[in-house]
């Protein structure tokens, strides 16, 4: 299992990484709470 952190400003930016990775198996997180100029994602990697 593979935890990645990532940091992005658009949904877009978010969606290329999701797009790379989509052969894998995975399941993607999101914080309950967003603050500051980037948001998160968790993604897992089975």
């Amino acid at each position: 299992m593979v935890k990645i952190k990532i940091s992005y400003e658009t949904p877009q930016e978010l969606e290329k990484i999701v797009t790379l990775l989509k052969p894998l198996e995975l399941s993607i997180r999101y914080p309950k709470i967003e603050k500051g100029a980037y948001k998160r994602a968790y993604i897992i990697i089975k």
